[in-house]
């Protein structure tokens, strides 16, 4: 994956950038004023599908190369068009908070019973060195029956990683299969009776 992001000045209107294919940023953190450039969307849109928490480096013009990790994204609603990223500049020797997203695998036994998976929670709180950041954190569902849950509490630990989502938080739960609706015939039963217990008592 291209993880090195060319910047350049930005000129005209944000509306202009964007038809051209440039999409307005701001880079700001390390102690340094924000600062206001344009990227290419292509670029950008390719590692938020394969990424979004990626440290990537920055090609800035006339301030050499920055490191960096993407700390929001602007979207239009409607189209999903990319309006405004911003950049925040990260020093590798220090730990960051950022968030790493859930990629669940396996079938849970309870779901093959007729059981209903329920996530709560999609992405985790943590606090690292940038070097130690992953796309995404694997979890294993398979073995969740009917009635279990997953807490943070019970995630296996990753190296580096300190987590900072409390560990009772609820991830994902097996709940029992949905009641099912009454048909017309279910409905019209306890009628049939109630109007043979009148009959009986004339």
């Amino acid at each position: 994956m291209n993880t090195t992001v060319r910047l350049t000045e930005r000129s005209g209107s944000t509306s202009s950038q964007r038809r051209k294919g440039f999409v307005p940023v701001v880079v700001y953190g390390a102690g340094s004023d924000s600062q206001s450039f344009t990227a290419d969307a292509k670029t950008i849109t390719g590692i938020l599908a394969n990424n979004p928490r990626a440290v990537l480096t920055l090609e800035l013009p006339d301030s050499g190369k920055k490191n960096v990790v993407i700390q929001e994204i602007q979207r239009q609603p409607v189209s999903k068009q990319l309006l405004h990223i911003d950049f925040q500049q990260i020093d590798m020797k220090a730990k960051l908070d950022t968030k790493v997203a859930f990629h669940f695998t396996g079938d849970p036994v309870g779901v093959k019973s007729g059981g209903v998976q329920q996530i709560e929670l999609h992405e985790l709180d943590i606090r690292t060195l940038p070097d130690k950041l992953t796309a995404s954190f694997e979890v294993d569902l398979s073995g969740l029956d009917i009635g279990d849950q997953l807490l943070v509490s019970d995630l296996p630990k990753h190296e580096g990683w300190e987590v900072l989502t409390p560990e009772d938080t609820l991830i994902v739960r097996i709940a029992p299969p949905a009641a099912q609706e009454p048909t017309d015939e279910d409905a019209a039963e306890p009628a049939a009776v109630e109007a043979s217990g009148e009959d009986k008592a004339e």
